[in-house]
């Protein structure tokens, strides 16, 4: 019996077999589509197709069948349709249960000169929703003349849940390219993202709204030529939950995120309640940064984890490489700095929280900063586990305590040629006392004009309330130093409160250094019988005897 020809009686059973051409190429209409091109759409980006392409989304919808948009640029424009409870215009809305297939080539673009508040893709209070294939959005803002426009956005999902979006691609849009959120008692739920690549919007690349269970699998997004009215640059990604309440909780992931431009903006609120509600969990963040003198990544008000962070000012103008305020929890488990213009980490307690960072493994290169320095905590927690820092012209770490409960450990340091006075720099203010703990520290200097000590101390406070295990100094460079000389120093290298602790001290400690029975002092001017010291009584700073 011989085999039905195919459709149009000029493609090969060999052409099929390798999937360059598809049934649903062929004759989409009877493989469960309907064709916007049937409903009068030509995507030769002259004809207005607004018109078409929604009724052929209304009729698939309806009759539970898919809708194809073949290759073409297909014109849009703002003017059909309106949200009757607000002052946004859209072009293009998805009705649930919509299931769109975008053929590689197919474009919307916007018509020229759209009024402000437009929207060119939008799901809104939709649900069930898939968007597959690759759709390109353009968002025309070289066109763009009159009004207010920094809400014209590309992608549009607002309020919507369980929504699939293949791959997308959107750019020139004057002002998002895409936007995912809703509000905090109606969000969107339920968003996945397999690609989205963003260039050159007018104001974010990507920004997430209140979305819960948004995943995205990659992330490829420019901005360094975007920002309106300019298009200079702007910043890409950016979590902005609007005066977020905190009245349920909040999770995203993106797999991988690459951005190129001025850095990206994270933050949901201020304090720790927020910050613990709010959670961004991305696997792998690398950032290109340009043409800024603002923080690389500004983040505060959520819990961020990232698998792998790394940043680089090119230019070496950003500020910080990671700045972060009020409170906040971080989580990364390698991070890479290269290049900052001043310090890589900036962790600033304010408005009555604190942030906390924890930091796995953290690599610092500052060759050709003139400015790079490492990680400055002026309040806040701070772990390391593993800190590699090279070519700094400030210190590896700063510590100023600004709250009495200030934080800072780190495992293993390695400083290789950096600092010009000191390669650690541990201060306070007022009352407050910081608890710092270095428990290895290797100093390697090969440099003409070394590092003139490894450990400053600016108070006596930042002095005692400092904890140093080992110190490899092969360069003898002088380990410790008070940088006004007004107290007499005593570091602690092991111990505790209430456990017998072990001290270094310039001069005896009898008066000097409070510590529980059987401390050990040993001091670093002493003599015959005047060199080591035990606590034999008392709890303050009395009952120390020379041995």
């Amino acid at each position: 019996m011989a085999a039905s020809p195919l459709p149009d009686g000029s493609v090969t059973t060999a052409k099929l077999a390798n999937g360059a051409v598809t049934s649903v190429k062929l004759d989409p209409e009877t493989n469960g589509y309907v064709n916007v091109r049937s409903f009068g759409a030509a995507g030769d980006e002259t004809k207005d197709d607004t018109t078409a392409i929604q009724n052929a989304i209304a009729s698939g919808t309806a009759s539970r069948k898919g809708v194809f948009i073949p290759a073409g640029t297909y014109k849009v424009s703002s003017g059909q349709m309106r949200n009757p409870a607000s002052s946004e215009w859209w072009c293009i809305r998805v009705p649930s249960g919509a299931n769109l297939l975008f053929e590689p080539g197919a474009k919307l673009v916007l018509a020229p000169n759209a009024p402000s508040n437009t929207r060119v893709l939008v799901i809104f209070n939709a649900a069930d929703i898939t968007v597959a294939g690759h759709v390109e959005i353009d968002g025309s803002a070289s066109t763009v003349r009159t009004g207010v426009n920094d809400q014209l956005h590309g992608l549009f999902v607002s309020s919507s849940q369980n929504v699939s979006i293949e791959s997308i691609y959107a750019h020139d849009c004057y002002g998002d390219n895409i936007f995912i959120g809703g509000t905090e008692s109606a969000p969107s739920v339920g968003v996945q993202i397999g690609y989205a690549r963003c260039e050159t919007a007018g104001r974010k690349n990507f920004v997430v709204h209140f979305v819960d269970r948004l995943h995205v699998n990659r992330a490829v997004l420019d901005n360094s030529r975007g920002g309106a009215p300019g298009f200079k640059g702007a910043n890409s990604l950016d979590l902005e939950p609007d005066e977020y309440k905190g009245t349920r909780p909040f999770y995203q992931r993106f797999d991988s995120v690459s951005t190129t431009g001025y850095g990206n903006d994270l933050s949901a609120g201020l304090s720790d309640a927020i910050a613990k509600l709010w959670t961004l969990d991305i696997g792998a963040l690398d950032m290109r940064v340009a043409g800024t003198t603002e923080p690389a990544l500004l983040s505060y008000g959520l819990t961020l984890k990232i698998g792998h962070l790394s940043i680089q000012s090119t230019d070496h103008s950003a500020a910080y490489g990671l700045q972060t305020l009020y409170s906040q929890f971080i989580d990364v488990t390698r991070a890479r700095f290269d290049g900052i213009g001043g310090p890589a980490v900036y962790a600033a307690a304010s408005g009555g929280g604190k942030p906390r960072l924890r930091l796995g493994s953290l690599e610092l290169y500052g060759a050709g900063s003139p400015n790079a320095s490492g990680i400055r905590i002026d309040g806040g927690d701070l772990y390391v586990g593993t800190m590699d820092a090279q070519d700094l012209s400030g210190p590896a770490l700063h510590v100023f305590a600004t709250v009495s409960d200030t934080m800072a450990t780190v495992d293993n340091m390695l400083v290789r040629n950096c600092g010009a006075n000191q390669a650690v720099l541990l201060s306070s203010y007022g009352t407050a006392r910081p608890y710092v703990r270095l428990s290895n520290i290797a100093v390697f200097d090969s440099r003409t004009a070394k590092v003139k000590r490894v450990v400053e101390f600016e108070t006596l406070a930042a002095m005692q309330g400092t904890s140093l295990g080992t110190l490899y100094n092969p360069a003898q460079i002088p380990e410790w130093h008070s940088t006004y000389g007004n107290f007499q120093k005593a570091l602690r290298l092991a111990g505790g409160t209430v456990l017998p602790s072990v001290f270094l001290v310039e001069g005896s400690p009898e008066g000097v250094l409070a510590a529980p029975a059987g401390s050990v002092a040993i001091r670093t001017d002493g003599g015959a019988a005047s060199t080591l010291y035990v606590k034999e009584t008392g709890t303050g700073a009395t009952g120390w005897k020379a041995k």
